[in-house]
């Protein structure tokens, strides 16, 4: 067999590159040679150009040195005196003879002003003339050098370039003057160089800018391929000589042979394109079609009368599995089920006969499975070849029967859901019903299928009815979320069935009539009258509480239910208000336990607040209780319970006026007690004062009393007036009548004023008071006289209590020290007796006391001090023998969202 156009066709890109690579290096390698011929004669020409102009440079060296010999020499005699005008003239004349180079040799002063020149003819070098721009530079140069230098060339002012060479006169070590001899630079090259050299090349003086002086003219001017540069020396001021070989015929001669190589190479490549380009159009056609006969998604095979393969395209691979290239010489009839191989025969046999036949059937996979294909076949009779093409249909025919298997289980499904399906055209004709809903009114569903309004299972009573809600399906009025219908039964039986309605659409997205879902509502409707029935209950007892009652979402705050004390208190129904806008007695944000906003329906029931509240505009006080719950949607709310309890408030507020007429009895009774104590402590001043007014008197009254004496006793009686002024007006501030106060203050300050009362008693019964006060304590908000008593009457119990402790162990201990940044803790430790547990137990009731003369009253009105401050009075026994009384007050700070909370 052939080998296919496709396959000649992939053969290596490379394959088709050679020969355009092989004339590719021919040329190169051709162009190599020509170019290293050229580059060597180049080479040649270069160096006898080198050397012919290095032999040029030496001959103009010989000639100047010369010059350089005679201008010192005839310097040399100038120094001596042996040298007039006559034979400067003789002597200049005959060297500017052997030298046509030079054009003029002249004598120069130290003045800078030429005496001699020679020739004596000669326009530009004038005696008595001065010297001029580069003819001083170089006069400079040599009189500091002391040796013959060069100068730059210059323009004369008849033309021509020149330079100089100045040699200078030495006499006794005395700079002179100088001999100066001018050179042409155009006769230099044309007179010194060798006539053989000037017509050989072309040369040229550059000046130190590479300018050219002088050009030799001796040839004709021609493409100068090769040029030599060589610095002349002397006189060695930035001149240099160029020579240049001149070429007849230029760089076409030299670019002829490269010029045919590249032709000739670029006339074979070109043939090449042609042979290549004509060879790829014969393959094109077949190469098109092989890729179209590998790259079809169907498969694609050629098949013999007999039913064997021929060849078959890489589809077979992937979609049956099969090696194409094992395929050729079986039998197509080997592949197919056995359940299709007699339809295949007969679509062979009819192949056989011309004609072109499509069928399907299951062709077997390589890994044993079947698949469906789709075969359309075409013969070719004179070839004795058949053209198939078959295409995998097995996803369209498990669509088929997904299609088939999802109609039944919809009619399955139809059948067994229990609410009813009814479906009109738009005229009201019924043109479907399932089983549900024949179930349901007890007809069968050729009854029903094509009857028209009054439907049969529509009761005569309801007849109206039923035709205004046809009528408003048919027009499609009805609601979206459907109406309540009483129907009947066969057998005569009524019930309330909801239908709803949605339009009919068929697959051209055209409406064809009504479909309508129908629910027999008779036992829900039962079920809603209970629960309404149950409501009203729940309703009746919540609107019979005293209790004010709401529940609000957590997020929106807005209420949704409310009782009836609940209108009452704000006198209009809140429902769908927020909380807030109707000012009902709330908690702020900050006083919640948790914020409820934030709570999820797994985090309740949960409670959020439980404390009293004052209504902002009645007044009035209530206890709010607040719990997060879920509500009937699910959602998260607070479920809000205010009591009434402005009376309750009221009896405590009148108890606590009584209990503050006690308080002050009992600083009136504490009074009485240390009346006696008082009068002893103020006798004390009141004695100093008599005795420092009285020996002032005594001292005026004699004449004899010195001023600052006087004055020192009278500071002293005016301290010991200022100490008692200060006893009487504290016992004055303990016991008069005030309303409390509460402010921020110093607990040391109530500490010192507390013992300081104290200390009378302290020095009555020998007890000594110790304090042990924590630093940088923060401030408390409290009343300072009630603080104040509470202190004195827990440091006069501990002193009672050390009647009977010997005097050496009677030591009072005052404790102040910090609770962290909420409160701080006072106490108050004895060496006493102790109390017992029983009497601990009966402590603080009212009227009890261990004392014989006690009214029981104390403690009592301690604690109740305590608690109005929002603190706590405990009592524990002294592991050291003895009782520890201690109370808490909260810092300012924490009183301030307490205040802020209440």
């Amino acid at each position: 067999m052939q080998e296919p156009a496709a396959v000649q066709a992939s053969s290596p890109r490379w394959y088709w590159a050679v020969p355009y690579v092989a004339v590719t290096l021919f040329a190169l390698a051709m162009l190599a040679l020509v170019w290293l011929l050229q580059a060597r004669e180049t080479a040649v020409e270069r160096d006898g150009l080198a050397r012919d102009l290095q032999w040029t440079e030496q001959a103009i060296r010989r000639a100047m040195f010369g010059t350089e010999e005679f201008l010192g020499q005839m310097a040399r005699d100038l120094a001596a005196g042996s040298l007039d005008y006559d034979g400067f003239q003789l002597s200049a004349n005959e060297h500017l003879a052997a030298n046509a180079a030079l054009t003029n040799i002249a004598w120069v002063g130290r003045d800078q002003v030429i005496r001699w020149a020679a020739p004596f003819d000669n326009q530009d070098w004038l005696a008595g003339e001065a010297l001029v721009d580069a003819q001083v530079q170089a006069f400079q140069r040599s009189a500091l050098s002391s040796r013959p230098t060069y100068g730059l060339p210059y323009l004369r002012s008849r033309g021509g370039v020149v330079f100089e060479l100045h040699a200078p006169v030495q006499r006794r070590g005395e700079f002179v003057g100088v001999i100066v001899a001018v050179y042409s630079v155009e006769r230099m090259i044309s007179r010194l160089a060798p006539d053989w050299f000037a017509e050989k090349y072309r040369l040229a003086v550059l000046d130190p800018a590479g300018e050219v002086l002088a050009l030799s003219s001796a040839l004709p001017a021609g493409d100068a391929l090769l040029s030599q540069t060589l610095a002349l020396e002397p006189p060695g001021n930035g001149m240099a000589l160029q020579a240049m070989a001149l070429r007849p015929g230029g760089a076409l001669a030299r670019m002829l042979p490269s010029g045919v190589i590249l032709g000739l190479s670029l006339i074979v490549m070109w043939s090449l394109w042609s042979l290549r380009r004509h060879v790829l159009r014969r393959v094109q056609v077949e190469k098109e079609r092989d890729r179209l006969f590998n790259l079809s998604l169907d498969m694609l095979c050629v098949v013999d009368l007999d039913g064997r393969f021929r060849r078959c395209n890489p589809a077979f691979e992937r979609v049956l599995g099969h090696d194409p290239g094992r395929l050729p010489g079986l039998s197509l009839i080997d592949f197919v089920h056995p359940d299709d191989v007699a339809a295949t025969l007969d679509m062979l046999r009819s192949l056989a006969a011309g004609e072109a036949v499509n069928f399907e059937n299951r062709f077997r996979c390589a890994d044993g499975r079947y698949k469906w294909l789709v075969w359309s076949i075409n013969p070719v009779r004179e070839e004795r070849l058949v053209y198939a093409v078959a295409h995998d249909i097995t996803g369209r025919k498990a669509t088929e029967d997904a299609l088939r298997a999802e109609s039944a289980f919809r009619k399955a499904m139809e059948d067994s859901v229990v609410t009813g399906l009814r479906a009109i055209d738009l005229t009201g004709r019924i043109i479907y019903v399932n089983s549900a809903f024949c179930r349901m009114i007890g007809f069968d569903e050729d009854e029903l299928l094509g009857a028209g309004p009054p439907f049969p299972y529509w009761p005569p009573e309801q007849r109206e009815v039923c035709e205004r809600n046809l009528a408003m399906t048919l027009a499609g009025q009805a609601p979206r979320s459907g109406f309540e219908m009483r129907i009947q039964r066969k057998n005569g039986e009524r019930f309330d069935a909801r239908f709803y309605l949605s339009p009919l659409i068929d697959l051209t997205g055209r409406q064809t009539g009504w479909m309508a879902s129908i629910t027999d509502i008779t036992e829900p409707k039962r079920v809603r009258a209970a629960l309404e029935s149950a409501h009203e209950r729940f309703e009746a007892v919540l609107d019979g509480l005293d209790a004010a009652v709401f529940v609000a979402d957590a997020r929106t705050d807005e209420i949704l239910f409310a009782n009836l004390a609940f209108k009452r208190i704000h006198g209009f129904d809140a429902v769908g208000r927020t909380v807030r806008g109707v000012a009902v007695p709330q908690p702020e944000r900050g006083d919640y336990r948790i914020d409820p906003r934030n709570l999820l329906p797994a985090d309740v029931p949960r409670e959020l607040f439980d404390g009293e509240l004052q209504h902002p505009l009645s007044g009035r006080w209530y206890h709010v209780r607040e719990q997060a719950t879920r509500w009937v949607d699910g959602r998260v709310v607070r479920m809000g319970i205010a009591t009434d309890i402005t009376d309750r408030k009221q009896t405590a507020e009148v108890a606590r006026q009584q209990e503050e007429r006690l308080q002050r009895t009992a600083r009136l009774i504490t009074m009485g007690e240390m009346a006696s104590t008082l009068a002893h402590e103020l006798n004390q001043p009141l004695s100093a004062i008599a005795n420092y007014c009285a020996g002032s008197v005594t001292r005026l009254q004699a004449g004899n009393a010195k001023t600052e004496d006087v004055l020192a006793a009278m500071q002293k009686a005016s301290f010991q007036a200022e100490r008692a002024g200060k006893i009487i007006r504290r016992v004055r501030e303990f016991v008069k009548k005030s309303e409390p106060r509460r402010s921020a203050v110093k607990i040391t300050d109530v500490l010192d004023d507390a013992i300081g009362f104290a200390d009378i008693d302290a020095r009555r019964t020998g007890t000594r008071i110790h304090t042990e006060i924590e630093p940088d304590l923060p401030l408390v908000f409290a009343d300072r006289i009630m603080i104040e008593q509470v202190l004195l009457n827990l440091i006069r119990n501990g002193f009672d209590a050390m009647a009977d402790t010997p005097p050496e162990q009677r030591v009072l201990t005052v404790r102040v020290r910090g609770c962290g940044d909420a409160a701080i803790e006072v106490a108050v430790i004895d060496r006493g007796h102790g109390i017992s547990e029983e009497g601990r137990q009966q402590l603080f009731t009212p009227f009890y006391t261990t004392k014989t003369e006690g009214m029981g009253m104390g403690l009592n009105i301690c604690r109740s001090i305590v608690e109005f401050h929002n603190g706590r009075l405990l009592v524990d026994a002294n592991p050291e023998g003895g009782t520890i009384f201690s109370f808490t007050l909260p810092t300012e700070t924490a009183s301030e969202r307490i205040a802020r909370s209440a």
